[in-house]
């Protein structure tokens, strides 16, 4: 909005200037091409460079006029413009009245068309204003009121209108002051209404604007078409961003310290964004708060399939670059949502702090409360390639795991309060990219789990029955296993999360292993180890058989999460291939103290009785597997 404005007091400040030395011209009734000089040096007092190509001439009907061809201006940085057709008339009974000057112009109309108007400063979206056709009628200079039409496009094509009541002051033969009041200001479908007022002495520029209700969805789809160098990411929310207005009070200086405050309304959402921008020391500060946000219309749509999935569009990091394309300095920009909504969970009390410089953006804090918990972060990411990257350090403190697979994957295997400190560093243009991209390592701590899918002590007391362990047939275990806290180390690679060195127990029964979770096939496999340390599994618990004690008995648990959980299957038991080897083992050993230190006549020691007897055992205890 700022460089729109910069254009148009330009332009306005070359008009009034031209018209102003036209009008004496007139009343001169000498050749006005003698003038171009006098023009020229006019605009140059005003800080506008301008060149008049064409010829100036004077027109005596319907109205008494000068008509100029071919001019060209510009603020001598990154703006310019072309005007082929200039004409103004003025009143004939002023002109013969006398009595002019600066601010007391006796002006009727100034007219123009087929203009341009550009601002050629390095940008990723080029501004230019072309089929310029305006319209100004009785022009004063001295702050009276004067009606101002404007129509043009923009983009190649596509439409733009302007109307209001505008005002312009001349203070020492300099134009002071140039203002808009209830301007209409109409881009296709897009209404913009409100006031302009720029003091050009103390170089400051307020306003207030109010747009209609836009549907920005379509008109993106409208101005890709004119511009196709970016679109909208495909979104989960048929109607996200089909309905956005704002309420905007400003106070510009286009070459120093500018501030806005505006009120968004997204979707019924409504947000309050302070802007602030100081172009002497090249700083910018935004500040966005909300009371709500449904994220989750706003994110890429759920995919079908893994590879549906790999192919995402590149919405992650895409927001992130808009800082960069609006200010090439540096940037700092603070978040505050109370409530942030996705597809199955809440994020609240979310604020974030971040700062950037040439297309890096370093989070200083980001803090949330999620499943019952609290995140702290702080990350650095680069997007000045073509596949962004970023490094992470969270700190997550009791994330109630219910809560949190529950929501994630629809499982409730395991519950119990989630700990972490991390690095984690990756690439991508989205998740699944960036999730098999994925680097780092850390600590985790699970505080009282529980495993809701078996109970691991029965398990292992079945288990254990087969050695002939003496317990109570008719003991009733309780659902799932209550485990000791969990600690152990992670880390990322390959698509993969590893929780290794894992250590955690219930009753005598003390267990390690490892986890490995496929993030992109949205699978996990437990590999753990169990080893009874006792004469029984626990106080309450079976007995067990000597053999079997301080003996590793490893477990294997399987799952899926996600679009893949939809059975909400899983599974966990001892390795039966193990297990088969201990009994083994056990029977070995016992047929050798019955036959190797018992003196038996009936059954000599042979072969062939050891085999049928190790056959028989195995039978009874595993069946005819």
């Amino acid at each position: 909005m700022s460089k729109l404005i910069k254009w148009l007091l330009t332009a306005g400040l070359a008009l009034g200037v031209i018209a102003g030395v036209l009008v004496v011209i007139l009343n001169s009734l000498i050749d006005p091409n003698d003038y171009k000089s006098d023009i020229e040096n006019a605009a140059q007092q005003n800080g506008i460079k301008l060149s008049i190509e064409g010829n100036l001439a004077l027109k005596v009907f319907p109205k008494l006029g000068v008509a100029v061809t071919n001019i060209k201006f510009s603020d001598g940085q990154n703006i310019a413009g072309h005007i082929p057709e200039l004409d103004i008339t003025v009143g004939w009974l002023a002109l013969i009245g006398g009595n002019l000057s600066a601010t007391n112009l006796p002006i009727d109309s100034i007219s123009l068309a087929k203009a341009t108007l550009q601002y050629s400063s390095a940008t990723p979206v080029p501004l230019q204003l072309e089929q310029i056709e305006l319209n100004i009628n009785d022009l004063t200079l001295n702050g009276n009121d004067f009606d101002i039409n404007l129509s043009a496009q923009i983009l190649k094509g596509l439409p733009l209108s302007f109307s209001s009541t505008a005002q312009v002051n001349i203070q020492d033969e300099k134009v002071s002051r140039v203002a808009a009041h209830n301007f209409t200001f109409v881009v296709d479908e897009i209404t913009l209404k409100g006031s302009i007022d720029g003091d050009l002495t103390s170089q400051e520029i307020k306003g207030s604007i109010t747009s209609s209700s836009i549907n920005l969805k379509k008109q993106i789809a409208t101005i890709q078409r004119h511009l196709p160098i970016f679109a909208l990411p495909l979104m989960a929310g048929d109607k996200a961003m089909s309905s956005v207005s704002f309420k905007s009070e400003f106070n510009i200086n286009p070459w120093g310290y500018s501030h806005y405050l505006h009120e968004l309304v997204l979707d019924g959402q409504t947000f309050d964004i302070d802007v602030s921008a100081d172009q002497s020391t090249n700083k910018m500060a935004i500040s966005l708060k909300g009371n709500s946000f449904k994220l989750a219309d706003y994110l890429p749509p759920p995919a079908q399939s893994t590879s549906d999935r790999t192919q995402a569009p590149a919405a992650i990091f895409a927001p992130l670059a808009v800082p960069f394309m609006l200010w090439r300095g540096q940037s700092n920009i603070e978040l505050a949502i109370n409530n942030i909504q996705l597809e199955s969970f809440a994020v609240n009390n979310f604020y974030s702090n971040a700062s950037g410089y040439r297309n890096q953006l370093r989070l200083t804090s980001l803090t949330a409360d999620l499943f019952g918990g609290h995140i702290n972060a702080v990350a650095s990411i680069d997007i000045s390639g073509a596949t962004p990257s970023f490094r992470l350090v969270p700190s997550v403190y009791d994330i109630d795991l219910t809560q949190a697979l529950q929501a994630l994957s629809n499982s409730q295997d395991f519950t119990g309060y989630f700990n972490m400190d991390a690095t984690i560093e990756g690439s991508g243009t989205n998740i699944y990219e960036i999730q098999k991209s994925l680097v780092g390592n850390g600590q985790f701590k699970v505080v009282t789990p529980s495993y809701r899918g078996v109970n691991i002590e029965e398990t292992i007391c079945q288990a254990t029955a087969m050695f002939g362990s003496r317990g109570d047939s008719a003991q009733q275990w309780p659902e799932g296993t209550q485990l000791n806290d969990i600690t152990g180390n992670l880390g990322f690679t390959n698509g993969k999360m590893l929780l290794t060195n894992m250590t955690t127990g219930t009753g005598n029964l003390k267990l390690s292993g490892q986890t490995q979770v496929q993030l992109v096939e949205q699978s996990y496999i437990l590999n753990a180890k169990a080893v009874l340390a006792g004469a029984t599994s626990s106080n309450s618990g079976c007995t067990v058989n000597k053999r079997l004690q301080n003996q590793v008995i490893p477990f294997v648990c399987k799952g899926s999460f996600g679009a893949n959980n939809s059975s909400g299957q899983s599974s966990c038991a001892p390795d039966q291939k193990v297990i088969r080897g201990l009994l083994k083992n056990s029977l070995l050993q016992q047929l050798g103290e019955k036959y190797l230190t018992t003196p038996n006549t009936e059954a000599p020691l042979n072969g062939d009785s050891i085999q049928d007897a190790l056959k028989g055992f195995l039978k009874k205890k595993l069946g005819d597997s």
